[in-house]
């Protein structure tokens, strides 16, 4: 496998005080017209990466430490990816599966089955969220099993929809005030190595 190649230094270069003026005026502006719910972990507003690094309006280049919520494992705009997306995009828009099906839809699926263990036989359905992934797992366990009881850990995040908040174990910032939850979810304790008061891990973690 070839090394990748970068547009900009992989490091962090700062020019201005963080945030800098361009994103304290976004700021300004997304205060009068996006709700207060939507809330973001920088006040840096991004106008570009590559890689590993983020840029910044102000021209800072950060270290991504997010990822995106930990969604861009191949690093921002990589090549490959871009060059997908445009030809994609240039093929057609988004159209919804279950009203027009596509030949990539069905290819992402085949890729899935071969790379998942085992022989017996294979199917997937593609979500736009985790949430919504979630969702439709609980529903599809549902109808499969014809139980209604589900059974989450502590300490996990399964995402900000009603019943993806169910499970959700925190409370805030994810699920103060956003109650009642849909019922028949049941926690079960999880052990968490990292916080644990006596540190323990390999198999008896």
């Amino acid at each position: 496998m070839s090394e990748p190649s970068y547009r900009l230094p992989q490091q962090r270069r700062i020019v201005t005080a963080l945030p800098g003026p361009v994103s304290l005026s976004l700021a300004g502006r997304r205060d009068a017209v996006v709700s207060a719910g939507v809330a973001s972990s920088s006040p840096c507003y991004v106008v570009g990466a590559d890689g590993g690094i983020l840029v910044d309006a102000d021209g800072n280049q950060l270290i991504d430490l997010g990822a995106g919520i930990a969604v861009t494992t191949v690093g921002a705009s990589a090549p490959a990816v871009v060059t997908a997306v445009a030809q994609a995009a240039a093929n057609f828009t988004h159209t919804c599966f279950m009203v027009s099906p596509y030949e990539s839809y069905v290819r992402v699926c085949e890729l899935l089955a071969a790379k998942t263990p085992g022989t017996f036989a294979k199917k997937s359905a593609l979500f736009n969220s985790g949430s919504e992934a979630v969702e439709n797992a609980v529903k599809i366990a549902r109808r499969a099993t014809g139980r209604d009881a589900v059974v989450c850990f502590d300490h996990a995040y399964h995402g900000r929809t009603a019943l993806a908040m169910a499970l959700t174990a925190k409370q805030a910032p994810y699920k103060s005030g956003f109650g009642p939850f849909p019922g028949e979810v049941y926690r079960m304790p999880m052990n968490y190595p990292f916080r644990e008061p006596a540190p323990i891990g390999g198999v008896e973690a």
